[in-house]
């Protein structure tokens, strides 16, 4: 999306396609350019009475207000939503919006633009101020494409990157290139090019003494009014199905006619997945990946990628049509584990050697930055040039105040024991994980805990029952008591276990099944999970040198690698040091179209 106050410039389409199958629609309006790609028709922008734009990314579920409104109980796209939501309250639809969306509305008469972010910021806008307007996107490659954006490098936000796979906050590793607010109303004056921010939300941890039912009964009442409000909703669903408890719960909320499942084998998993559908009425359908689908994601996935994530987290890629073809919504129970499961509150990891790793359901204390810094837990590349100390990288974008309140690369957090809590999803851009922002260019999907009610729940639950207790698993038991025997395929615990035996049965499952009886995979970087092994992947298939050597003068060009150190890290690897995750970030680098420009400019 790109906004100019003197001179208009073609978006770059091929960073906004994901494949290639998506419509393509430019709209020009006095000082506003927009263009805007999305598998299936594109009906933007839905013009007001007054003659306002407005262009919605991602979907709008509601709105919060004295009660709440379900947008699919109405004749509603998204786009024709948030202009009903903007005729009935102007831009304060933002603070009762709820959506995985960013929404843009052109407001011809006060001749500005406004950019309006969900509470967590799931769908990212990226923005350059240059000397003919603002440069908006919601893909930094694409932003930095524009021939008026400097693509000089933040050595702070590529450091983070490199030691986390993640940029804090609103920086990102270019100094031009910033990322709007999560929780925010940004107007940009299109006369002046004054841009101004009004953040309408904030995340903030407010626990509840309640007991620990409570939170079940809230939960499941909330997982069934979230499926009872799209029963009408005309579209196919399909379900993205683990062996876990996460995605089958959604099994016994809603009815999905398909579930589908990632492997490359019948593992444990797969089967465990494969007798959770039968038990669920629902077809089964293994997506088994080709032999090279590493070496295919990275030649296609680091082009769209806005530095979250590595490109072999893109899980799906290869199978994103054949999904489209067969269902118009794909579901996933991602961040369950995240918000309810443990996921948020900063614990201990204790390495026990051949044993394997334990966590102990004990929460840690954050009290200094020190202590922050600690849970972080992130280390620099062998082969970064002149590498600095990463801790005083950090503190430079963290700021105490004397409230206790603290800022991290321009985030604001109640407190250091807040951004510890909340700072890997909040904006939610700072997932290191790229699968959830893959799947939003792949295929339209909707990942039903990204709902405020759940995010609300998950920040109103005691420490004690993320750490301790186990809501998802408390409510498949009361949702479905069938499901919730099947034991979960990697710790072989069933879901109905209650703490503190399913702790102790789950390390010593998964003791017993990592050294005495684990499964024979038919080749050596496959495993009994989803996932493969990327380490072995790269060793036994051999690829990691012909990327070095391809981008052979991208490293020597590139200031902040070392392209001798690149090479002995690699070689370190093949000869059984593991640098899977520095490796993977480096190819991921060095395949991004915005690294080469900074090398050819």
């Amino acid at each position: 999306m790109i906004g100019g106050r003197q001179r208009r410039s073609e978006a770059p389409i091929e960073t906004l396609c994901w494949d290639g199958d998506e419509v393509v629609e430019t709209t020009v309006a006095d000082e506003v350019l927009v263009t805007k790609s999305s598998h299936g028709a594109v009906e933007d922008p839905v013009r007001t009475d007054g003659h306002d734009a407005i262009w919605t990314f991602g979907e709008i579920h509601g709105f919060e207000g004295d009660t709440y409104e379900n947008r699919y109980a109405g004749c509603y796209t998204d786009s024709t939503y948030a202009a009903h939501l903007y005729r009935r309250h102007g831009l304060d639809f933002a603070r009762g919006m709820n959506a995985t969306a960013s929404v843009f509305v052109h407001q011809r008469e006060h001749d500005r633009l406004a950019i309006v972010t969900d509470r967590l910021g799931t769908h990212p806008v990226y923005y350059a101020e240059t000397d003919d307007g603002i440069v908006f996107s919601t893909s930094i490659q694409a932003v930095l494409a524009h021939p008026a954006v400097d693509p000089a490098i933040d050595t702070h936000g590529l450091y983070s990157y490199l030691a986390f796979d993640r940029v804090p906050g609103v920086d990102t590793p270019f100094e031009a290139v910033s990322t709007l607010p999560p929780g925010a109303i940004t107007t940009v004056d299109l006369a002046t090019g004054d841009l101004d921010t009004e953040r309408y939300w904030h995340l903030e941890y407010e626990p509840l003494d309640r007991s620990f039912s409570y939170f079940v009964d809230r939960f499941v009442e909330l997982l069934q009014q979230v499926f009872a409000e799209r029963a009408d909703d005309d579209r196919r669903y399909g379900l993205l199905l683990s062996g876990g408890s996460d995605s089958r719960l959604l099994l016994a909320a809603g009815e999905f006619p398909v579930a589908y499942h990632l492997a490359d084998w019948m593992s444990r998993e797969a089967r465990t997945a494969e007798r959770i559908a039968f038990l669920a009425d629902a077809d089964f359908r293994l997506l088994e990946r080709l032999d090279d689908h590493v070496e295919r994601m990275l030649d296609h996935v680091p082009r769209h990628m806005n530095f979250n994530g590595r490109f072999d987290q893109a899980h799906l890629h290869g199978f994103d049509a054949r999904l489209r073809e067969e269902c118009d919504v794909l579901a996933t129970g991602l961040y369950g584990d995240s918000f309810f499961k443990g996921g948020l509150v900063p614990a201990f990891d204790l390495d026990l050697g051949p044993v394997g790793s334990v966590t102990p359901p004990i929460e840690r204390d954050i009290e200094s930055v020190d202590d922050y810094l600690d849970v972080l837990d992130g280390s620099l590349p062998p082969f970064i040039e002149t590498p600095p100390e990463l801790g005083a990288v950090l503190r430079a974008n963290l700021e105490e105040r004397p409230d206790g309140s603290v800022s991290f690369h321009g985030i604001e957090y109640a407190s250091l024991y807040e951004l510890a809590l909340f700072g890997p999803y909040y904006p939610l851009s700072n997932d290191s994980d790229y699968h959830y922002f893959g799947l939003t260019q792949m295929v339209p999907q909707w990942t039903p805990f990204l709902d405020n009610r759940f995010v609300d729940l998950a920040r109103s639950m005691p420490v004690r029952y993320h750490l301790r207790r186990d809501v998802v698993n408390a409510a498949l038991s009361a949702l479905s008591p069938a499901l919730a025997t099947v034991p979960h395929s990697e710790t072989g615990v069933r879901p109905a276990s209650r703490f503190p035996l399913d702790y102790a049965k789950r390390y010593a499952s998964l003791f017993w099944r990592k050294h005495v009886t684990d499964e024979r995979s038919p080749k050596p970087y496959y495993s009994r999970g989803p996932w493969r092994d990327r380490g072995v992947v790269l060793r036994e298939r051999g690829f990691g040198r012909e990327v070095l050597e391809r981008n052979d003068a991208l490293l020597e060009a590139l200031p902040f690698l070392d392209r001798e150190a690149a090479y002995a890290c690699y070689e370190a690897h093949m000869d059984g040091e593991d640098h899977t995750a520095a490796l993977y970030t480096l190819f991921t680098i060095l395949e991004m179209p915005a690294v080469e420009a900074i090398a050819e400019r």
